[in-house]
């Protein structure tokens, strides 16, 4: 397997020595015991925990663990098997706790040779990716800390990437994808959480579109979910609030409606936005 780390000191490409990555000009960065590298460096982070929190990770992954999202990720999983080659080298661009990671490599690495790699800013998040790649003994499956604006890759380094919900960095992401490369984006649909949003606000919003246009890629392929889930108790309700960016920008006031309730039927909608590199490096 080529390495396709890259030194964030130098940018000179890492190669592996026992439990360490290493550069020509012998920086190093070991592999931890839960199987990541830590790419980040001190001038990239701006706050004591970068990225989402780990009580927000936690959340997260008690949530996401319900499979309330599951459609969304089965989803993935076909639209990726549109689009393999004969080896496929796969990113996950802010992968947090690996709940759409570990499952598409685990159904794709079946039947297809798949190599993913999973980036996120947060520690929490990719540790508990990392421990679950583990649990399902998954090969070939590489997590590292790291930051969407200077990721440590080479450049033209994979073949498919994804990015949920986490910010678009157009120059970036299209050098390290090859060319013709395939770019999947998940955004919130129009109706994405409205239910819960009623409970928090007077005034509740739908979400607005995002631009389509991406410098470097043309969309291909646009599909829409949109289903209703029920969460069954207070806990889960709770954990879906706290993974919302509401979670900063609600009234003590609205979060005691938010406590009262012992379920709440909402609805959740994604637009999967597929698209190829067809310029840039």
């Amino acid at each position: 397997m080529n390495e396709i780390y890259k030194c964030p000191v130098c940018n000179k490409g890492l190669h592996k020595d026992n439990n360490t990555y290493k550069c020509e000009l012998n920086h190093s960065y070991d592999i931890s015991k839960h199987g990541y590298i830590n790419l980040l460096l001190a001038n990239q982070i701006h706050s004591l925990f970068p990225g989402d929190r780990p009580e927000m990770i936690l959340a997260r992954k008690r949530f996401l663990h319900e499979n309330y999202y599951h459609v969304l990720r089965e989803k993935l999983v076909e639209v990726i098997k549109n689009y393999l080659s004969e080896v496929t080298v796969f990113c996950d661009l802010a992968c947090g706790e690996g709940y759409y990671t570990n499952y598409i490599h685990q159904e794709i690495s079946n039947n297809h040779s798949f190599i993913t790699y999973g980036i996120d800013l947060s520690k929490q998040g990719i540790i508990e990716a990392s421990k679950e790649a583990k649990r399902l003994k998954l090969n070939n499956v590489f997590y590292s800390i790291g930051n969407l604006m200077y990721l440590p890759f080479l450049d033209n380094s994979f073949d498919i990437m994804l990015n949920c919900f986490a910010p678009m960095v157009s120059d970036e992401f299209s050098r390290v994808l090859k060319e013709n490369g395939i770019y999947i984006r998940v955004l919130p649909g129009k109706n994405h959480l409205y239910e819960l949003k009623k409970v928090l606000y007077e005034n509740v919003l739908f979400n607005e579109p995002k631009e389509k246009d991406i410098t470097n890629f043309s969309l291909i392929e646009q599909i829409s979910i949109e289903k209703k889930v029920l969460l069954k108790n207070n806990q889960m309700i709770q954990d879906l609030f706290m993974m919302t960016p509401y979670y900063y920008k609600t009234s003590t006031e609205a979060i005691k409606n938010l406590n009262a309730l012992n379920e709440l039927e909402t609805t959740i909608a994604f637009e999967i936005l597929i698209y190829r590199k067809t310029g840039g490096k």
